[in-house]
């Protein structure tokens, strides 16, 4: 398996697993959200589509890289570029492992379930299995945390655009048969 593949793997596990856990208790603290909910009326939408028209995905026919296309589009300074690639390296290298294990341990409690295991080893892998979710969720929440706050008040509206965005991407083919846009 790939790196980039492995880390688009352990990203979506961590958006499928973290954000939906199930609690036999009561959890004994949350995570505050590394950003308020956008505010839409602040938004200028013409003035991100214009930025987006302008953003190239592609430069002279050559594939650009993921952090290169969020820091065109931000308008991050080389020094907040250079800062952004450092944190996600550092996240994906502190991820990487907690998703390893917990791929592993998933798999084992599938194996569990299937062959009739114990309840007390089926508890354990589930406990350990949320543990470790946890674990990912803080990494995560801190990293969003940290970019954040390298971010002037610009670059956070950009953010919040996409935020918007990615939240209304799954509604849109829905609009399209209808023609709404």
């Amino acid at each position: 398996m790939t790196m980039k593949l492995r880390f688009a793997f352990a990203l979506l596990s961590v958006v499928l697993l973290g954000g939906n856990a199930a609690y036999a208790q009561k959890p004994t603290a949350n995570i505050a959200p590394a950003a308020a909910a956008p505010d839409l009326t602040k938004l200028n939408v013409e003035k991100i589509l214009q930025q987006l028209s302008t953003t190239n995905v592609q430069a002279d026919g050559q594939d650009v890289s993921p952090l290169q296309v969020v820091a065109q589009f931000l308008q991050l300074a080389p020094q907040q570029a250079s800062q952004m690639a450092q944190m996600v390296e550092a996240r994906q290298t502190t991820i990487t492992p907690l998703i390893t294990t917990a791929q592993t341990l998933t798999q084992e409690l599938g194996v569990l379930l299937n062959n009739g295991g114990s309840p007390t080893q089926i508890g354990t892998a589930l406990v350990q299995i949320h543990a470790l979710q946890q674990q990912i969720g803080h990494v995560q929440a801190a990293f969003l945390t940290q970019f954040v706050a390298m971010l002037d008040a610009e670059q956070v509206q950009r953010l919040q655009a996409v935020q918007v965005a990615a939240q209304l991407q799954p509604i849109l083919p829905a609009f399209g048969p209808i023609f709404l846009f």
